[in-house]
């Protein structure tokens, strides 16, 4: 979840980390802006600037979030959001959009079905307060995407995206398409393929699809060699458990059955011939 800026004057639009029991605020998180990129009418793709006072003109709430405060380990945060599917009614999709990109500003880049944010009435959030007790990571700021209390989604971490600089509208068949092709008619390839989709590629892109916040798996590791295998397993429980400095406990959404569906699919992706262009 990453920074960077677009050169344009900064905006009430900050996280606003408040202590339940003190009257004084804790901390103000850098205040952003925001761009979509959608097609025009003439089927164009371009990009608009959002500041936060645009994006709560369109009406806010002040809410918590079991979801928020479970992936966190923290209670009693409170949001104030907007609804996501009265920001998707400003743009008409022309070219069958069924999903938004989330590109981060550490580099981080979460992905969302139109379905699921009309399904689950996903919000995002433009200011977080956090319990008194609660330690803000880096990571943390708006635009943050919010489950609001009485949804229950599947518990994934792509429903936790923040610090996001861009909305983008996408087409998914489009978007994973590379990464398909190479798991074919695998189905244990196709099994890792979702686990990867839903928990890792946020981060670790692959076949230039996804975030790159964090390293390139297959650069990183051999997935063909035992000990390389067991490797990886060591290092995503030593950095993804739910007390690394980030907070991303990313353990709690991936079991041991699942790391092992991701390391099948990645021995796919390994072992897939190189294309020498002429």
């Amino acid at each position: 979840m990453k920074q960077i800026f677009y050169g344009l004057a900064t905006l009430l639009f900050g996280v606003l980390i408040s202590a339940c029991s003190a009257p004084e605020k804790r901390g103000v998180g850098e205040q952003r802006i925001f761009r979509v990129t959608h097609a025009d009418s003439a089927g164009r793709m371009i990009s608009e600037i959002w500041t936060g006072e645009k994006l709560e003109a369109l009406g806010t709430q002040e809410i918590s979030s079991e979801y928020f405060d479970r992936a966190m380990h923290s209670n009693g945060s409170r949001f104030s959001a907007t609804a996501f599917p009265r920001l998707l009614k400003e743009f008409a999709l022309k070219r069958g959009e069924d999903a938004v990109l989330l590109n981060c500003f550490d580099d981080y880049q979460g992905i969302l079905s139109l379905d699921d944010i009309y399904r689950y009435d996903l919000r995002l959030a433009s200011r977080i307060k956090l319990s008194s007790w609660s330690s803000k990571p880096d990571w943390l700021n708006p635009l943050l995407i919010l489950v609001p209390d009485g949804k229950r989604p599947s518990f994934q971490e792509r429903f936790m995206t923040a610090n996001i600089r861009e909305l983008k509208f996408v087409r998914l068949n489009d978007y994973y398409a590379p990464l398909k092709k190479i798991a074919g008619n695998s189905l244990a390839a196709q099994e890792g393929l979702e686990v990867f989709k839903n928990n890792c590629l946020f981060c670790h892109s692959l076949k230039g699809v996804g975030g790159n916040k964090g390293v390139r798996l297959i650069e990183a590791y051999g997935f063909s060699n035992d000990a390389e295998r067991g490797k990886f397993m060591m290092d995503f429980k030593n950095f993804h458990h739910k007390n690394n400095v980030d907070k991303q406990d990313v353990e709690q959404f991936v079991t041991d059955e699942k790391l092992e569906q991701i390391i099948d699919y990645l021995i796919v992706i390994a072992e897939e011939p190189t294309v020498t262009k002429p």
